[in-house]
């Protein structure tokens, strides 16, 4: 297909941003790039200089696509901003793309693609390869996380349920292609860390049929700036929870409960790192973590809820001690007052 083409059906491309202006640049550079072209690509930055606006500056000099720049002030956070481009999309269908990850060339002609053989389709996506903060693939890696996700050629198509690909994480958390309708009607909530995978799952709830093609669309980028490596993140943590309230059946149930099994570890470390001692020894002592406690991951956990543990109870005793008289406790007398006698 002539890479100069634009798609028929008008596909907005929305990247949210917060200063990381270079790989910023290598976002919107993929996004020019398609083989199959977007109708505009909006930037909503969250940024407190103008770095980024100068980079989409030199990119917008270079290209015929409508690139619209929007600088939040005050911030609008990540949900608000994400909502705020869903808004300013006037494509009939949106791709959400993170300012440091990447599209291959033929991403949007891939999940375009989807539609067009599957009309009953709200949304589609593919796999994602695995990157470093200087933008090396693994390969190894690559396929290894994708299998954990149920990307794999077994789950081609529709063959998980929408329920199903939201709460296993199937649908991912960003460079899909979703009917802008139904973006902007479920929206993104202000939960923090957890607000890709709490959209995806709302999305799924939602009843919208989903649709997974098994080839590589993007590339997602892994490295200490990412929100999935910071020490307090607690992603993981409320995806926990939210996939243990949902009751499902069946075949559902088999997929839910092997997947809080999975991802316990993870959840209580991250519990332990954002000082949630109650929720940690909850998952730590649950059915779902049972044939983890006793490995090295699980021993170094309850290492650190003891320690933890062991802190708070030394600090109540302190707290105690200050509110207690000791014995040694000296209170002068009150003088006594005598009358004079007028």
């Amino acid at each position: 297909m002539n890479p100069t083409t634009t798609v028929t059906t008008k596909v907005s491309i929305v990247i949210p941003a917060y200063k990381r202006p270079k790989q910023l640049a290598e976002a919107v550079n993929s996004c020019i790039a398609q083989t199959l072209l977007p109708y505009e690509i909006i930037i909503g930055d969250d940024s407190p200089d103008s770095q980024a606006e100068t980079e989409v500056e030199r990119i917008r000099s270079h290209t015929d696509i409508a690139i619209k720049y929007v600088r939040n002030s005050p911030s609008l956070g990540q949900a608000g901003n994400v909502n705020m481009l869903f808004d300013s999309a006037s494509g009939e269908r949106v791709l959400l793309l993170h300012d440091d990850d990447m599209l291959l060339p033929n991403a949007l002609e891939v999940l375009c693609n989807c539609f067009t053989n599957n009309p009953q389709i709200s949304v589609a996506y593919g796999k994602q390869f695995i990157m470093t903060g200087d933008g090396t693939v693994s390969i190894k890696r690559s396929e290894g996380y994708n299998k954990s996700f149920y990307r794999t050629k077994e789950y081609e198509g529709s063959k998980l349920t929408s329920l199903e690909a939201g709460m296993v994480q199937q649908f991912p958390n960003n460079a899909y292609l979703i009917e802008t309708a139904l973006a902007k009607k479920v929206k993104y909530r202000d939960i923090g860390d957890a607000c890709d995978f709490d959209f995806g799952l709302r999305v799924s709830q939602s009843g919208a049929k989903i649709h997974f093609t098994d080839t590589y669309t993007s590339k997602y980028r892994i490295s200490e700036e990412s929100v999935s490596m910071r020490s307090m993140n607690d992603a993981a943590l409320k995806a926990y929870f939210m996939v243990k309230d949902i009751a499902v059946h069946g075949e559902s149930l088999n997929l839910r409960n092997k997947w809080l099994q999975d991802r316990s570890g993870v959840a209580v470390g991250q519990a332990i790192a954002n000082r949630k001692i109650k929720s940690a020894v909850m998952i730590f002592f649950s059915r779902y973590h049972f044939r983890k406690v006793f490995t090295p991951g699980g021993m170094k956990r309850l290492l650190l809820i003891m320690i933890h543990l062991c802190s708070i109870k030394v600090l109540y005793g302190f707290l105690l001690l200050l509110r207690t008289k000791p014995p040694f406790y000296y209170q002068r007398p009150q003088e006594s007052v005598v009358e004079k006698k007028i």
